[in-house]
């Protein structure tokens, strides 16, 4: 009997021992549970001409890096596309699953509504578009306030009152910038004359340069070049004759530096990645995004031609621009030809 009590002892000290050794072990760790990695927004852009063209594209290209850099999408491209193939390319990149893509041509409205109204669950950009959709927003460069500013510069640095302005095809957005230029041009000067020649391309590079030259021999001493790819040859031609001259689209120093002085940026770079962030902030919408001087339309830094402008000119330029910012000068809007 005494055996058996010191069994059941023995057996119960060894039962507490266990529990108070369990107590005090540590909780054991969970397996991990994988996570489901995060899908990146694929974002595409598609171009009609090349993302290191010193201008439109390249401003296009710019922007979709910017997006890239801000939120992280996935990004692809395609570039030198011809109108005639852009609807193709678009539909591409619709049956591929991107979630955003981007028409960067003024010209490609048939290809970009055509391909937005048959993915409705697709965000579609288009810039420089006319018309909108649910699922299609559209970038509206005005750039009239930057070009109102280039005018007074170029009203103040010509010394033979005249001065160039080569358009490409004239459509409202181009046509906002001219008419914006030459009231700057004779609001600075009102002796000034502006010589205008649209050559109907924003590719000819020859057919800018040729107009250039032209009024240069006409006695141009500032050139305004207003458009796409034709601003390349007006930019060489004033190179070459060493006349002063003023770029647009994107930052055009690089093209001339000797003659540059600044550029009237459509302000792509800040606005394609300020709507792909309405798309990845849940806000995006078939909605109009006027791009102004706020917003990233603005004059390009004077870069290594600053000392050529006096500083008289350089604060009249700086005083119209922050009143232009305050909303105490309104820039009209002149899309069409009177």
């Amino acid at each position: 009997m005494f055996k058996q009590y010191r069994v059941w002892v023995w057996i119960s000290l060894l039962l507490i021992a266990s529990l108070v050794l369990a107590a005090c072990a540590p909780a054991a760790t969970p397996a991990p549970t994988p996570t489901a990695e995060v899908k990146k927004a694929r974002v595409a852009l598609v171009l009609d001409g090349k993302i290191d063209d010193n201008g439109w594209n390249q401003a296009g290209y710019e922007g979709l890096k910017e997006a890239e850099a801000q939120y992280g999408v996935e990004i692809a491209y395609s570039e030198e596309i011809p109108i005639p193939d852009y609807e193709k390319v678009l539909r591409d990149y619709a049956t591929k699953g991107y979630d955003f893509i981007i028409a960067h041509s003024s010209i490609a409205k048939d290809a970009v509504m055509n391909t937005a109204r048959d993915y409705p669950d697709i965000a579609f950009l288009w810039t420089d578009g006319d018309e909108t959709l649910d699922n299609l927003a559209v970038i509206r460069p005005m750039a009239q306030e930057a070009s109102y500013l280039a005018g007074l510069l170029a009203g103040k640095m010509t010394k033979a009152n005249t001065v160039g302005m080569v358009g490409g095809i004239d459509i409202p957005s181009t046509h906002r910038s001219y008419a914006a230029f030459e009231m700057g041009l004779k609001e600075a000067n009102p002796d000034a004359k502006l010589l205008v020649n649209w050559v109907g391309s924003f590719l000819d590079v020859s057919a800018g340069k040729e107009a250039a030259l032209s009024q240069i021999e006409a006695g141009a001493d500032v050139i305004f070049g207003n458009g796409d790819g034709q601003n390349i040859g007006v930019l060489q031609a004033a190179s070459e004759k060493n006349v002063l001259a003023i770029g647009a689209v994107r930052d055009q120093f690089n093209v001339a530096p000797n003659v540059v002085l600044t550029s009237v940026e459509w302000g792509f770079r800040k606005g394609i990645a300020m709507v792909v962030g309405d798309y990845i902030a849940g806000s995006f919408s078939g909605k109009v995004y006027e791009i102004g001087l706020s917003e990233g339309a603005d004059l390009s830094p004077y870069h290594d031609n600053e000392s050529k402008i006096p500083e008289d000119v350089r604060n009249l330029v700086s005083q119209k621009r922050q009143e232009i910012l305050d909303g105490k000068l309104e820039i009209p809007e002149v899309s069409f030809g009177q």
